[in-house]
């Protein structure tokens, strides 16, 4: 399904039990709303799901700009408006758990909960460089370009070897991702700061962070648990960056606890 967010159209999925209270997922930088298809079915049994992929990515539009946090975070209160949601329990992971930053931070009342995944408050400036360079390859050699590192960094050798069609599937969500949404959803990764907004942030927050996760390590979710009041951390072993994928029982075993615990509350 698309809404019309004034000029910007936003691809979502909304389904599972109706009636039950809302979880909205997120999604990382160079995916889709597919990257949650491991946690679909139990979350379906209990809650009402809904996807969305992010601007720039999927079947969303793909403005040629530079996006930011703020306006990335508006886009999801836009769906929500739209759908006539009032609160969600908010899922997000890396990208998706930076805009659930913003939103517990700015938009208190509409977040029942948060789970930020494999996520970090703050990007080093002096990583903008990197940021330049992956923009760069996009744009000179296409997103082809960027497949393999991006799995490395996603997933663990093991995994890739012995799920080959659920790596196939996300290696076709990099590669299909426009290369303009890229670009902008990489500006507003690269200007990122949001640790002195994180003590506003009152909602119950789930921290989940894969144990060897490169790009978004143990320390970053222990820096983000830290500055927000009350919030839980696990470390799913033996999971790159998407631990939601390649440790998904573990991953859904704590997410339902909380989810559980946070609809309770």
């Amino acid at each position: 399904m698309k809404a019309t967010l004034g000029h910007l159209e936003v691809q979502y999925d909304l389904e599972g039990k109706e009636g039950a209270p809302v979880v909205m997922c997120s999604h990382c930088l160079a995916a889709t709303r597919e990257i949650w298809m491991r946690q679909l079915p139990d979350l379906c049994r209990q809650y009402r799901v809904l996807r969305y992929d992010i601007r720039g990515h999927g079947g969303s539009a793909a403005p040629d700009e530079d996006y930011t946090m703020e306006q990335l975070a508006e886009d999801a209160v836009g769906l929500l408006d739209h759908l006539d949601i009032t609160d969600v329990h908010f899922m997000g992971i890396s990208l998706g758990g930076m805009i659930g930053q913003v939103l517990g931070a700015e938009h208190p009342h509409r977040v029942k909960s948060l789970v930020l995944c494999d996520t970090a408050c703050r990007v080093d400036p002096g990583l903008q460089p990197v940021w330049e360079e992956r923009i760069e390859t996009a744009r000179n050699d296409g997103m082809d370009a960027l497949v393999q590192p991006t799995l490395e960094r996603w997933l663990s050798d093991a995994f890739r070897r012995n799920a080959p069609e659920i790596t196939s599937q996300i290696e076709h969500m990099i590669r299909e991702t426009p290369v303009t949404g890229f670009a902008g959803c990489c500006r507003a990764i690269s200007g990122f700061d949001a640790l002195d907004r994180l003590s506003r942030i009152a909602a119950p927050t789930l921290v989940m962070v894969g144990e060897d996760d490169p790009g978004t390590p143990v320390s970053e979710a222990e820096t983000i648990a830290r500055n927000v009041s009350g919030s839980e951390l696990a470390v799913i072993k033996g999971a790159r960056h998407l631990s939601n994928v390649e440790a998904y029982k573990a991953f859904n075993e704590q997410l339902l606890a909380f989810l559980q615990g946070a609809s309770e509350a």
